[in-house]
């Protein structure tokens, strides 16, 4: 009995030690982001340095996607975070279009993050001065928007039926659509493959910036109408400053456009551990996410409770009360 109480004994040992030096768990998350070139995916990358850096034993593998797109990856579990808009979040959870039926898992970890700017820009060796004259007195050009799925496209359909229009029926008025991610875009235009490019960025955008300097371009302001006809779906207004893109034609003037901040969302069906490391992470390291991409600079801890369209993840609630944002 002495010799099996020995082994016995030794074998335990030897698992608890191993346990209590193997550390934390090692988990992997996919965080599904924006196309390639745009500011979501730029943004996603820097997030998941922030937050192996802070725990080693988290790793955030970064995937391209969109803003309608994501919520279902999301609320089926094929990526465990993603970036969303508070507008299309919103139509999520109700199951108003696009969505078929509600989608009940979403959850949010911040939000009122990196605002986001319609563009809407023509080569400036093009007459086109607004978007009035393109759209209601159907001056036909070639368009280069975002693909099916993404925040961009679902947004230019409703630029479309505010002037009470669509896909079809431009195309019979001799308009074409390129549909391209944000390098594909850039690429199109400075080859004059296009004549338009509608897309969804934070400022300044790489996109946009690229695009520049391959080809003069114009940034087209919003109408009046247009931005009250959009404000109904949650959409802002807001203003591209001059400066922000010098090579561009009207780079001196202020364009006035559509905006959206972004959240950072993730499902209840991830541990409310794991969602507060994030959290802790994200929000103890402002130094370095000011750092990522210019439109993050004014963000704070306080602005992570607002414009989230879907409830907080209980993980990131239990953060936001240790620092006293909530109550």
């Amino acid at each position: 009995m002495g010799k099996k109480f020995l082994l016995f004994f030794m074998i335990f040992s030897f698992v608890f030690a191993s346990s209590l030096f193997a550390g934390p768990k090692k988990v992997t998350l996919t965080w599904t982001a924006g196309g390639v070139g745009g500011g979501w995916y730029t943004m996603a990358g820097g997030f998941a340095e922030i937050i192996n850096n802070a725990y080693p034993e988290i790793t955030v593998k970064v995937v391209p996607g969109g803003g309608t797109v994501n919520p279902k990856l999301v609320e089926k579990g094929d990526c465990e975070l993603g970036w969303g808009l508070p507008f299309i979040l919103n139509a999520a959870i109700n199951g108003e279009d696009p969505y078929e039926k509600k989608l009940t898992k979403l959850r949010a970890i911040a939000g009122g993050m990196s605002m986001n700017y319609f563009h809407f820009y023509v080569g400036a060796d093009l007459p086109y001065k607004n978007m009035d004259e393109i759209f209601r007195q159907k001056k036909a050009i070639r368009i280069a928007v975002s693909p099916s799925g993404t925040s961009d496209e679902w947004v230019f359909r409703k630029v479309l039926a505010y002037y009470k229009t669509s896909y079809k029926a431009l195309k019979k008025k001799g308009f074409k659509f390129f549909r391209a991610n944000y390098a594909g875009q850039a690429s199109n235009f400075k080859d004059k493959n296009v004549d338009a490019v509608f897309t969804f960025l934070a400022i300044p955008a790489s996109a946009v910036t690229e695009a520049s300097t391959g080809r003069a371009l114009r940034l087209l302001n919003f109408p009046k109408g247009l931005l009250e006809y959009l404000s109904k779906y949650g959409i802002g207004t807001g203003k591209i400053p001059p400066g922000t893109y010098p090579k561009m034609a009207n780079a001196n003037e202020v364009v006035t456009t559509a905006i959206a901040g972004s959240v950072i969302t993730t499902s209840i069906d991830v541990p409310e551990d794991i969602v507060y490391k994030i959290t802790k992470a994200i929000h103890e390291n402002l130094d370095k996410v000011h750092r990522i991409h210019a439109s993050l600079k004014p963000y704070k801890v306080s602005d992570g409770v607002t414009g989230t369209g879907v409830p907080l993840h209980p993980g990131a609630v239990r953060y936001y009360k240790e620092k006293g944002v909530l109550k």
